[in-house]
């Protein structure tokens, strides 16, 4: 990649039809941790398959053999955007189901005394499905966070971790907090005494490129919705663990499709954890991500790359120092803010801290901060954004929450001055 190469704003800008189209165009769209904006080949793919392929998969017929195609060549490309196996990723409804079913295909896994651990800092998906399983005899473990930082008390996992570790559970990048933690160090940490990892990537995926082979991790999770998607969620689960899930599905589908072995088709995996099995339309219209990240390559001339996990790192890479720049400019605006707190480090390198921002105010509630700013036409979310352990020991009230402004790649300099000035005449 040439060091003169940068984000071409406009460009990207110009690939969401929400982002040009005259009303909705008017919006500065600052809820991205919520949900992203989707580029219009997502769009096209989704609408043929819709018009051409909307039929059973696996059939005999032309359109049938298709809409396969489209849905198993999807899936291939999903595992490959984060360095997995074909074999080792299911596309599932989103990640809380994901996880659950994830838990339920595990449970004749553990025994009474087993222990599994989780975080303050996390999204509640990655805590309440391991919770259930105390009710078969299996401990489960908070990892403490810091009352005042919301950082994960790292110091304190050796303490945690014993022979009976079975698994830990543990956010790349809280949706509240936003500290990107060292996942490379706790995995190392955790397989010494034996047990598995699984990182919910859900806040760092669509600000970074994720390598599931490099972080050495067991099981990841990320959302599709919430990296220029479809609403689904997406999971790797390590092929040498895929024996040890239960079926959650119907009991004649692992037969059903044993002969189906090429690539992307249901696997045991897939089948385990994924009932009634993909969303046929939205999960072929991922090929349209895929063409997204490959014009952002070819537009930017970042190289020859052969694979999409390396083409979609080297985009990552070159977005992340856009939102870099973006998250200096608005946390220099925070600074001179004497009644908003940010909740976390104060960070702007996005390598080290995701671009998603909770604050507090000492003067407004945080929702009627979010009302004052769509009246301005800027989105924002408040509340506790599922992370209602975190919110808690950070001393704040869960219901109440926190007001949430969280970029994406798509957003410009022009919006984030908007939302800052909204934000300031709101609160003076």
């Amino acid at each position: 990649m040439s060091q003169q190469t940068q984000w071409d704003i406009d460009y990207v800008r110009q690939q969401f039809p929400t982002l040009i189209d005259e009303k909705s165009g008017k919006t500065a769209f600052f809820e991205n941790a919520g949900g992203t904006y989707v580029p219009h080949q997502v769009i096209e793919h989704l609408n043929h398959f819709m018009v051409q392929t909307k039929v059973q998969p696996y059939g005999p017929y032309q359109s049938s053999k298709e809409g396969t195609d489209a849905i198993e060549q999807a899936t291939i490309k999903m595992a490959e955007m984060i360095n997995a196996d074909e074999d080792e990723v299911v596309i599932g409804h989103c990640t809380t189901m994901n996880l659950y079913m994830l838990s339920m295909a595990l449970r004749h896994q553990f025994a009474k005394g087993d222990e599994i651990i989780v975080t303050e800092q996390d999204h509640e998906s990655n805590i309440s499905p391991w919770l259930r399983l105390e009710e078969f005899g299996v401990t489960v473990k908070f990892l403490p966070i810091d009352a005042g930082t919301g950082a994960l008390q790292l110091n304190q996992l050796d303490d945690l971790l014993s022979e009976h570790t079975r698994l830990v559970c543990v956010t790349h990048s809280s949706n509240i907090v936003g500290d990107v933690n060292p996942i490379k160090v706790i995995a190392d940490r955790v397989h010494a005494v034996g047990g598995l990892l699984l990182v919910d990537g859900v806040s760092y995926a669509p600000h970074h490129a994720v390598d599931v082979k490099d972080l050495d991790v067991d099981i990841y999770v990320l959302s599709l919705y919430k990296l220029f998607g479809p609403h689904l969620g997406l999971m790797y689960v390590r092929r040498e663990l895929h024996d040890l899930l239960s079926n959650q599905s119907l009991q004649y589908l692992p037969a059903l499709y044993k002969k189906f072995e090429h690539a992307g088709s249901p696997n045991k995996l897939r089948i385990a954890t994924n009932p009634g099995m993909v969303n046929h339309e939205e999960t072929a219209s991922l090929l349209g991500l895929v063409e997204y990240f490959d014009a952002l390559y070819e537009h930017h001339q970042l190289g020859q790359e052969n694979s999409f996990h390396q083409r979609v790192k080297e985009v990552m890479n070159l977005a992340e120092q856009y939102e870099t720049m973006l998250a200096m400019q608005f946390q220099k605006w925070l600074k001179s803010q004497a009644s908003l707190q940010l909740i976390g480090n104060d960070k702007t390198a996005v390598a080290r801290r995701s671009p998603t921002w909770a604050l507090r105010s000492d003067t407004h509630h945080p929702r009627d901060l979010a009302i004052a700013l769509a009246e301005r036409d800027v989105a924002v979310q408040s509340g506790g954004f599922y992370a209602f352990r975190c919110i808690e020991q950070l001393g704040i009230d869960a219901e109440k929450g926190v007001l949430r402004i969280s970029l994406a790649h798509f957003n410009s300099q022009r919006e984030m001055a908007i939302l800052c000035q909204s934000l300031e005449e709101i609160i003076n």
